[in-house]
């Protein structure tokens, strides 16, 4: 493998290095200000002022500490005429956005991990799951190379190292752009036995009646499916409610662990159905662990599409439908205020 077929799996690298800096480390472009002139002075020494980096802890602090300022604020410490509420609600909807943040940051590195991992076992799915990391890869590395640029104006060993490394992360991914897509009519590929998992996962498959079924039997599997719903309700709905009403940490720690297990066993089957008999189990798994988040990522762009569309279809009919009604108001009068519908 020459230096022009690895370079996919360096920008890889780089992306996920560059997306953990920003889980770990943050920085803030700041622009001091003088305050001890008056006059003309101020006015030319605040011209003279340049921009300056202040590193920062980055995302997973962010978390910690506002956490820590909620429990603050509801604490007993607190007076009872301070009325923290609305802070406590701000801070609450500054937590979900910054947990939100977190986790693409955390898919994104689990997906530079998947395309190095495709690419380099040479899974037919590689070629979607680059362009995934590649695309915003580029888009993220060169605003960071831009802001760099103008900061070098006063040269630093953190100006200059970070530009240097941000353009290297841009140009790479340009290249490794480039290169996935001119060799993708001549790269052989490997795992297709994955390409037909759908099918062997049962989705879609409808049972075959064996025969005509009568009333009795009818109304037998009626009383079965609602007293299994009952017992279901009862013995796993209702704690489960309960559950993430009273004890939310609990309930995070439950579902998180449920979807863990239910990756595994995706995980476990991929890995038994479509693994290369060749290759070795670690390969299969690795190989397995990725295509469950190009599932993941096929399924979510399929299901956010179906959903506009949805939306889109009946927004439309009922403007239509709007639009009508008005028409037969103005020309015929059926309808007393049919605007009104």
């Amino acid at each position: 493998m020459n230096i022009k077929n690895k370079l996919p799996l360096i920008a890889s690298i780089l992306l996920f290095l560059l997306s953990l800096h920003s889980i770990l480390v943050d920085f803030e472009i700041e622009i001091p200000t003088s305050v001890s002139l008056v006059g003309e002075e101020k006015i030319e020494a605040y011209e003279n002022l340049q921009p300056v980096i202040v590193l920062k802890k980055g995302l997973w602090y962010r978390l910690d500490l506002i956490q820590e300022s909620i429990r603050e604020l509801g604490s007993e410490v607190v007076p009872v005429d301070s009325e923290p509420e609305e802070s406590v609600d701000r801070l609450n909807r500054i937590l979900i956005g910054q947990r939100i943040l977190f986790f693409l940051y955390n898919f994104y590195i689990i997906l530079c991990f998947s395309a190095f991992v495709t690419y380099l076992f040479d899974a037919w799915f590689y070629l979607v799951l680059n362009r995934l990391v590649l695309w915003p890869g580029l888009l993220f590395s060169i605003q960071l190379t831009t802001v760099y640029a103008k900061l070098l104006a006063t040269p630093t060993f953190f100006y200059i190292a970070f530009f240097i490394f941000f353009a290297i992360t841009f140009l790479v991914s340009l290249l490794a752009l480039i290169q996935i897509e001119k060799s993708k009519k001549g790269k052989e590929t490997k795992y297709e036995a994955l390409k037909h998992s759908s099918s062997l996962e049962e989705e879609g498959r409808a049972p075959i009646p064996a025969g005509r079924s009568s009333y009795a039997k009818l109304l037998y599997h009626f009383c079965i499916i609602i007293l299994t719903g009952i017992i279901i309700g009862n013995f796993v709905y209702i704690p489960l409610f309960l559950l993430q009403k009273y004890y939310v940490t609990e309930f995070t720690f439950l579902i998180f662990s449920l979807i863990l297990l239910l990756s595994a066993f995706y995980i476990y089957n991929y890995g038994k159905v479509g693994g290369e008999s060749k290759s070795s189990q670690f390969q299969n798994t690795v190989v397995s662990i990725a295509y469950l988040q190009y599932r993941f990522l096929r399924n979510g762009f399929m299901g956010i599409f179906a959903t506009i569309l949805v939306v889109f279809f009946v927004t439309l009919l009922f403007s239509l439908l709007l639009l009508n009604i008005d028409i037969i108001q103005n020309n015929t009068g059926l309808f007393g205020k049919g605007s009104q519908f």
